[in-house]
């Protein structure tokens, strides 16, 4: 029965982590650039992120609803953010040269942050796994922090094993684009596709926003 509970967060965190995030465009830009080791270290903490909202989705999954119900402004500074953020990947060459200090010079732990960070401030995930936790629930098994000890553990395994794997899927995507591509022509292309990700991201938050 423990190993359903694997099975479970494996799908789920894959379902989830399908969909274009920040931390799947990091791991992306990281492999296209050449720097697979680092995306996927990016991946494992991105890994973590995500158990950390499967547990909220577990353990407060009414009390986190009524908050962002009670509390839209959350919605709001997540698109205001990926808009910003997306308007700055695509005119990223028209800003100024800095020498680069390469991110190769950061540590394992920052980039492990860093991926932790960009999956776990993610609210559009949360409110996925809120719906896909009522859904498992209630339909086909328990799935609560009320669980054993040991479900609960395969349980987060499989959120993990199904976020970082379905990132480097990802990645090994964004590898093959590196290696059809120009050095210059491909960084170009690749700032573009983040940036415009990022912004249809923000943009179809938006209109679920503005539907419901």
């Amino acid at each position: 029965m423990i190993v359903l509970y694997l099975i479970i967060g494996v799908l789920l965190a894959g379902i989830g982590g399908a969909f274009p995030g920040a931390s799947n465009i990091a791991v992306i830009s990281a492999a296209a650039k050449g720097r697979q080791r680092q995306g996927h270290q990016i991946a494992y903490g991105a890994g973590l992120g995500e158990i950390s909202l499967a547990f909220l989705a577990l353990s407060y999954s009414m009390f986190v609803a009524d908050f962002l119900k009670m509390n839209p402004w959350i919605k709001v500074l997540f698109v205001g953010v990926f808009l910003i953020v997306g308007t700055l990947f695509l005119f990223k060459q028209q800003l100024p040269k800095r020498k680069k200090k390469s991110s190769e010079s950061g540590s394992f732990s920052t980039r492990l942050l860093q991926g932790y960070l960009l999956a776990a401030i993610n609210p559009p995930v949360l409110l996925f796994w809120l719906v896909a936790v009522a859904l498992v629930n209630s339909n086909y098994v328990e799935l609560s922090a009320m669980l054993d000890l040991s479900s609960l553990l395969f349980f987060f395994f499989g959120v993990f094993l199904g976020k970082v794997g379905i990132l480097m899927i990802y990645g090994s995507t964004g590898k093959r684009l590196a290696s059809k591509e120009t050095k210059k022509r491909r960084k170009v292309c690749m700032h573009t596709l983040i940036g415009i990700a990022l912004i249809g991201i923000a943009v179809v938050q938006a209109l679920r926003l503005w539907i419901i």
